[in-house]
C-alpha cells in the first residue's frame, strides 16, 4: 500500500537566504509543529519494520533578474539556489530524524544513506514553478522562494 500523507509548502526566503532551520525558527508555533510531522515520518520508519517512508525536499526560487545575465546564467543562479535551499531543508529533516531516534532510545543513522527505511531525496526547480510570475512585492517573491515535502509511505 502507498499513501501519499504530507504535500507541504514552506515560503518565506528572503533574497539570498538559504538555511533552512532560520526559516523554521521564524515560523509560529502552529506552522512548527506541522512541519516536524515530515520528520516525524521518517522516525516512525526508522523504528516500525513495517513501514519506509520517502521524503522529497523540493527547492524553488524566485526568478534572477540581474540585469547582464544570459538566460543560461539566469536559470543556473536560480537552480543553484534552489539547490541550497532544498539541501539545506534534507539536511535539518535528516538531524530532526536523528534527534527523535535517540530521544527514543534508538541509535542513530551516522549519515543520510545509512538510514534504513527512509529515502531522502531532493530536487531544485529553481524558478520553473512559481507562486507569483510577476510578483510585485517582496513578499510575493517570499511566496516563489520555497520548499515543499513530498512524503510519502510505503507498508
Amino acid at each position: 500500500m502507498t499513501k501519499t500523507d504530507t504535500e507541504m509548502p514552506i515560503p518565506g526566503f528572503t533574497s539570498g537566504k538559504y538555511d533552512f532551520a532560520e526559516l523554521f525558527a521564524s515560523k509560529p508555533e502552529n506552522v512548527r509543529t506541522e512541519i516536524e510531522k515530515v520528520p516525524l515520518g521518517g522516525a516512525k520508519a526508522e523504528k516500525f519494520s513495517t513501514r519506509f517512508c520517502v521524503i522529497t525536499v523540493v527547492g524553488h526560487s524566485d526568478r534572477d533578474d540581474t540585469p547582464g545575465l544570459t538566460p543560461d546564467q539566469r536559470r543556473a543562479s536560480e537552480l543553484k539556489a534552489a539547490t541550497k535551499r532544498a539541501e539545506s531543508a534534507r539536511d535539518w529533516v535528516f538531524q530532526k530524524i536523528r534527534e527523535m531516534l535517540v530521544a527514543d532510545g534508538q541509535t542513530p543513522p551516522a549519515g543520510v544513506a545509512n538510514l534504513k527505511r527512509t529515502s531522502l531525496f531532493t530536487v531544485a526547480c529553481g524558478a520553473a514553478d512559481l507562486e507569483r510570475a510577476n510578483p510585485s512585492s517582496e513578499d510575493d517573491r517570499k511566496l516563489n522562494r520555497r520548499i515543499e515535502f513530498l512524503v510519502t509511505f510505503f507498508s
